[in-house]
């Protein structure tokens, strides 16, 4: 696999950025929005790179002074070719206007060493015969994966970011704001505005108090009723249970009857109908056994590219396989819960991830957030966290304690949950 050619590089477009840097001043944060040192092919540049940034930082002024001074000062000044060659780079920019068209050279060509360099790990990994093909599969998206992610971010300076907020409000009060998922429940989406871009909401319940139930209520009012697309990452049941609750849910035939199979001929039809609008739903579930989070962002992204995916839920949080089985228990599942809020940036889509709460949960009448499972991380990672509660005094109904909302009220509601169907409704007071 040897190869005599050079690496993707340009040293005059290299060159060029750091003469502009050094020539007007007020375009170096606009530069550190594009570049990172390391996009910067030989060490020199990457040196003399981070001196810019190291002074522009302090609020020192770049010149060729200041910037050799830093480089002596930091003992690199013979790796970078002595004082003559800092007028070169000088000399390389006569002007800064045509920086932003150095700096995508340089970029492009770093991205082309970063692909080339994956190329050649999975090439030698397949090689290797050690680990199997999903398991090549996996490291192959999380090494483009990793190339993607430190790329640098959508920056946006203070006008723009006042011009988008304003943009968003005007859209909500005029009731036209697409970007908007509302749960399907009254009392939780006046509560907290449905689910949100970019947010992660926890549902942390108990077992078998209903939070999976709840996750297929939100998968039905957003997919099949709203039309929004919808991944459902099942690492609990099987997709045919879920199709079953669903269905149930959609006709209000018992699901014990469905079990046993004996539906009457008005269940049969209402079953039939409910089968043709789940068919035309837009929505994906995966019940892969032992999903790592890899996976699971894997396929939320390739469904975010194919089918402009709106929604994404986790079922549930605790069962996702960790990468890395060495770390402690606490560990692991932080690092499951801080990529899942990093997927919903990601893919700037609301994130539902169920979990669930340890035992202490049954010792109060109502759940905390201490009673999450295993890691204290959730409810920082978390941007909502919803707590599933089932009252002694009332039959067939749900309270949802809003234990925490990073940008609403906290506080708490109930819902009807018709068990014997595993619909959810809104709930009304007898």
């Amino acid at each position: 696999m040897s190869d005599a050619r050079l690496p993707p590089q340009s040293l005059e477009a290299e060159r060029s950025v750091l003469g502009s840097m050094l020539r007007d001043n007020t375009i170096i944060g606009e530069v550190e929005r594009s570049l990172r040192t390391d996009d910067f092919y030989t060490d020199a540049h990457r040196k003399i790179f981070d001196a810019i940034l190291h002074l522009f930082r302090k609020g020192h002024p770049v010149d060729l002074v200041t910037l050799a001074n830093r480089l002596e000062e930091r003992h690199e000044i013979e790796d970078i070719g002595r004082y003559q060659y800092l007028p070169e780079v000088w000399d390389a920019a006569p002007t800064a206007a045509n920086v932003e068209y150095y700096a995508k050279i340089v970029q492009d060509r770093s991205i082309r060493r970063q692909l080339i360099t994956a190329g050649n790990e999975q090439i030698r990994d397949a090689y290797d015969g050690v680990a199997s093909g999903e398991e090549l599969l996996e490291q192959a998206e999380k090494r483009i994966f990793a190339i993607t992610r430190y790329q640098a971010g959508q920056g946006a300076y203070a006008a723009e970011v006042v011009a988008e907020e304003r943009r968003r409000l005007e859209a909500r009060i005029e009731g036209r704001s697409p970007a908007e998922i509302h749960s399907g429940f009254l009392d939780l989406d006046e509560k907290t505005g449905g689910f949100h871009d970019a947010e992660l909401t926890v549902i942390g319940a108990r077992p078998s108090v209903g939070k999976t139930a709840l996750g297929i209520a939100f998968m039905q009012n957003v997919a099949v009723e709203d039309r929004h697309f919808v991944f459902f990452a099942s690492l609990e049941q099987r997709r045919t249970e879920l199709a079953e609750r669903l269905l149930c849910s959609l006709s209000g035939v018992d699901s014990h009857k469905v079990r046993l199979g004996r539906m009457n001929m008005d269940e049969v039809r209402r079953w039939s109908d409910a089968e043709d609008l789940v068919a035309e739903s837009p929505f994906f579930i995966d019940d892969t056994y032992c999903q790592t989070m890899l996976r699971i962002a894997g396929t939320a992204r390739r469904l975010k590219a194919k089918n402009g995916l709106r929604l994404a839920i986790v079922d549930y949080l605790q069962l996702v396989e960790p990468e890395s089985r060495k770390e402690p228990r606490h560990e692991q599942v932080a690092g499951t819960s801080r990529r899942l809020k990093q997927l919903a940036r990601e893919l700037n889509i609301p994130v539902i991830a169920l979990a669930q709460l340890n035992r202490g949960a049954e010792e109060h009448e109502e759940p905390r957030l201490s009673d999450l499972r295993e890691s204290g991380a959730i409810e920082q990672d978390a941007d909502t966290v919803l707590l599933l509660n089932k009252p002694k005094e009332v039959c067939e109904a749900i309270d949802i304690v809003i234990a925490k909302q990073r940008n609403g009220p906290v506080g708490s509601l109930t819902l009807t949950f018709r068990k014997h169907c595993q619909r959810f409704e809104n709930f009304a007071q007898v």
